[in-house]
């Protein structure tokens, strides 16, 4: 289990490595589009269905701000102690590995009739642009349970102009039972990609009017316009 002790433990097991000449192995990990489920897989129609608006959408980096911008892999003891692995790091930069996740999502479930691209040469070449935020994208350890918490920001913009054409929030957190780093990162994929399910369809539902939204069920969770 990954608890404030086995961090500390770590660090001491890393610096009597270190002074045997040895270094723990780097692990490596990514986030990965889950397999469908009820909260980010829904009947939806092809993309050339006429309730789909015209335009296409370049999707960019996410901005990780602070410590969500390093390799590392982050941690939070209760609510306010961070801290990130020495050797336990993303194998992509999470702007770049969210942005294909949202790729994936846009693709499967298209938000307009035209395609979605992730990190495009020329955004503004396209009718729409896709930013996201990372608030939060972390293991929480709170006693001996372990969580994962996933929080991120979007906006939708009109390219031409970049006037914002809606603004949201979404935030998941899930207990994780086996508390093992595969099965946080698991989780954190999970959490991810409902999280911008989410965003995605309060963005369908703001922009492009009921109608479209009617193209697939409603996402379960909590979304807010800032």
């Amino acid at each position: 289990m990954i608890r404030r002790l086995s961090f500390l433990a770590a660090i001491g097991m890393t610096a009597t490595a270190c002074f045997h000449g040895k270094l723990p192995s780097q692990e490596f990990y990514r986030l990965r589009l889950p397999e469908p489920t009820d909260s980010i897989a829904a009947a939806t129609p092809d993309a050339s269905t006429p309730a789909l608006a015209s335009g296409g959408i370049a999707i960019v980096p996410y901005v990780a701000p602070g410590i969500y911008g390093n390799r590392s892999i982050v941690f939070r003891v209760d609510e306010s102690s961070y801290g990130s692995y020495p050797n336990r790091e993303w194998a992509l930069p999470v702007p770049t590995m969210l942005g294909m996740l949202t790729e994936d999502i846009f693709r499967a479930h298209p938000l307009t009739r035209d395609a979605a691209v992730f990190d495009p040469p020329s955004p503004h070449a396209y009718a729409y642009v896709w930013r996201g935020l990372v608030r939060e994208l972390e293991e929480v350890d709170r006693g001996k349970q372990v969580f994962a918490v996933v929080r991120l920001d979007a906006r939708l913009l009109r390219a031409k102009d970049d006037s914002v054409l809606w603004a949201g929030s979404a935030r998941l957190e899930r207990l994780v039972p086996e508390g093992t780093m595969p099965a946080i990162v698991s989780m954190l994929s999970q959490l991810s990609a409902e999280v911008i399910a989410q965003l995605q369809e309060s963005a369908r539902t703001a922009v492009f009017g009921p109608a479209a939204s009617a193209v697939r069920p409603a996402a379960r969770g909590t979304t807010s316009r800032p």
